[in-house]
């Protein structure tokens, strides 16, 4: 499918499959790379899911969260299972008292701790429903939840807010725990990924090579803040440009120490380098966990951004760089290396 998509993007369609057809010193190259990663996940992981009294919902685990966005995760999940706003969810995270988490990843995070914390919601929403049914006049079965509601499906009452049935609780907390249970059918192995192009201009005088756009179509499972996703994606395709151009440690040979330790002497990618970045995520649902989440992956942007580059600049100049960074000293040494002739290739 992501194959597909790039073939039938604007972007790809304006390649010249020829390579250094281009005239002048400025040369024009678009270039492909594909990219696969693995269903990494933990067990070892749980969540807490507690409805108050006064009509508050939290949810607890112990997990970190390193800028993944796991806080934001928990409660659209939570929000979605008791029919409440996002925002009205407490997260309560990064604490070992409360359950065990998974480590902290872009691909194992949402993928292990998810299937728990819909399950413990899934669980507490019984609890709940079980708890209110006397006062209600009505059994756990006909009542159900959903747009900040409690309601009767055979009729007994009009719908009510979800606060003031919560205040109807004959208790003053309702709880359920979950762990992280297998996945539905272990046996299958899935990997996921993404294709990534790259237009690229090349000076061939001063040996800069510029990237103008990227386009990333990445395959994550099932996006649960799919906002999130992109942004990670757009962070990884800036690293990976980052380190295919500049990124160049430099070590002393005798001492082993690093001589530009400093983002003065260690270039980096910075808001001139970065180039117009769209991002598609394609869903693929492989029905393994309630949630049915996988994760990003390292190999979102970062991997494959270097190889869609380095096939771009190929196809602005014809000729391969195999080394990075591609600074402008490289570029140019390569440039200027004598080419096989086409009748050779």
């Amino acid at each position: 499918m992501q194959r597909q998509i790039i073939r039938e993007s604007a972007l790809w369609k304006s390649r010249n499959p020829r390579p250094n057809a281009d005239l002048g010193p400025i040369k024009r190259g678009i270039g492909l790379s594909q990219s696969v990663w693995y269903r990494h996940l933990t067990m070892n992981c749980g969540a807490e899911v507690r409805v108050h009294k006064d009509g508050s919902v939290e949810v607890l685990s112990a997990v970190q969260d390193i800028g993944s966005g796991i806080k934001t995760v928990l409660a659209q999940i939570l929000a979605e299972q008791f029919g409440v706003p996002p925002a009205k969810v407490s997260v309560k995270i990064g604490d070992t008292n409360y359950p065990v988490g998974p480590n902290s990843g872009g691909s194992v995070t949402t993928a292990s701790l998810t299937p728990a914390v819909r399950d413990a919601a899934w669980q507490a929403a019984q609890k709940f429903l079980v708890s209110i049914a006397p006062a209600l006049g009505a059994t756990p079965g006909d009542l159900s939840l959903s747009g900040g509601l409690v309601r009767s499906a055979s009729g007994k009452f009009q719908p009510i807010p979800f606060r003031t049935a919560a205040a109807k609780m004959n208790t003053d907390e309702v709880s359920a725990q979950a762990k992280r249970v297998p996945d539905y059918d272990p046996s299958k192995y899935d990997t996921y990924g993404g294709v990534d192009i790259a237009e690229v201009a090349v000076d061939t005088e001063t040996g800069r090579i510029h990237v103008k756009r990227v386009l990333a179509v990445h395959d994550c499972g099932r996006p649960i803040n799919p906002v999130q996703v992109i942004s990670q994606i757009n962070g990884g395709v800036i690293q990976g440009i980052s380190y295919t151009l500049f990124e160049h440690r430099l070590l002393d040979p005798n001492y082993g120490l690093m001589v530009n330790p400093n983002l003065d002497k260690y270039k980096i990618a910075g808001s001139y380098e970065v180039p117009q970045i769209e991002v598609q995520l394609t869903e693929s649902y492989i029905g393994q966990s309630s949630t049915d989440a996988s994760g990003i992956g390292e190999a979102a942007g970062i991997i494959s951004a270097g190889a869609a580059i380095g096939n771009a600049f190929y196809n602005a100049t014809g000729v391969r760089i195999r080394q990075l960074p591609m600074t402008p000293a490289v570029v140019l040494a390569a440039l200027n290396q004598p080419q096989p002739s086409m009748e050779a290739l």
